[in-house]
C-alpha cells in the first residue's frame, strides 16, 4: 500500500516538474488573446496539470479516509510499547525534575 502512494507522489512530482519546465521553456507561446481557448501548444501543459490535480485529489482522499484506519491498526498493534514509553517518559521526568 505504501508503494502505491509513493508511486502516486512520484507521478505528481513528475507531472508538476514537466509542467514547470514546459512553461519555462515555452514562455513566449503562452501569451494568447482572451477568448482564443486552449491553443494546441499548451495542450500538454493542461494535460500535465490535470494529471497532477487528479493525483493530488487521490492522495487527499487517502489521507482523509485511509490514514485514520491505518493509524488505528498501528496503535492497536503497538499499544503496550506506547504505554511503556509513556511510563518511562513520566519516570524520567520525575527524576529529572527532582
Amino acid at each position: 500500500m505504501l508503494i502505491r502512494y509513493a508511486m502516486l507522489v512520484g507521478a505528481a512530482a513528475a507531472a508538476i516538474w514537466g509542467a514547470v519546465n514546459l512553461g519555462a521553456s515555452n514562455a513566449g507561446m503562452m501569451v494568447v488573446d482572451a477568448g482564443q481557448g486552449v491553443p494546441q501548444t499548451n495542450l500538454s501543459l493542461w494535460v500535465l496539470g490535470l494529471i497532477a490535480a487528479f493525483i493530488a485529489l487521490s492522495l487527499g482522499r487517502f489521507v482523509i479516509f485511509g490514514l485514520p484506519s491505518m493509524m488505528d491498526d498501528w496503535y492497536r498493534d503497538n499499544k503496550s510499547w506506547l504505554v511503556l514509553a509513556g511510563g518511562g517518559a513520566l519516570i524520567y521526568g520525575v527524576f529529572y525534575l527532582m
